[in-house]
């Protein structure tokens, strides 16, 4: 096997496992792993529908039996955007962010395993790299990575154009609130 067949097997494995933490964590509070990546995604800000599946890369029927289930739950509440009176915003309700605040401790083994990686930094950068190539084939949503912003230049090391400073990989964001789409 190849390192590039060995290093897909391995994400595929890591994948299994985060997932089944999220659910042994999820039961437990009558929720289900889906619900609970719903509960986790909102923590903390309002999104539509359409944007909370693509964001979690979910099929928009899967999405709605979560949203219908934590609504009924108490956990979730609907309220129209203020700027399309047509559109609704999701958002927690505070026994949600409980909830979520409850399930975000399904991360503590693999934080546990990160402290054991030799170079956390390089780990970050390949993965924001492997985010990117997902990114730019529609794969996964683009959340305000800085790899895929016009900000971002390459200058013997990453540059912000932006705020005027270089990054260093560990620096580089995930989720950009000044990002500008390539």
């Amino acid at each position: 096997m190849d390192l590039e067949a060995k290093t897909l097997a391995l994400l595929e494995r890591l994948a299994r496992a985060e997932r089944a933490l999220l659910t042994k964590r999820a039961y437990p509070l009558g929720l289900s792993a889906t619900q609970g990546q719903v509960l986790l995604e909102l923590r903390g800000r309002a999104l539509t529908a359409g944007e909370l599946a693509e964001a979690l890369g979910l099929a928009a029927p899967t999405v709605t039996d979560a949203l219908n289930a934590l609504k009924a739950k108490g956990l979730l509440v609907e309220a129209k955007d203020p700027q399309d009176r047509r559109r609704k915003r999701l958002r927690l309700t505070s026994r949600g962010e409980e909830a979520a605040l409850a399930l975000s401790a399904f991360q503590r083994p693999l934080e546990v395993a990160l402290g054991g990686v030799p170079d956390l930094e390089g780990l970050w950068e390949g993965l924001a790299h492997l985010a990117r190539g997902l990114i730019a084939q529609g794969v996964m949503a683009d959340t305000g990575l800085c790899l895929t912003c016009r900000h971002l230049r390459w200058e013997g090391g990453y540059f912000c154009a932006l705020l005027g400073l270089p990054l260093a990989p560990g620096e580089l964001r995930l989720a950009c609130p000044d990002h500008l789409p390539l």
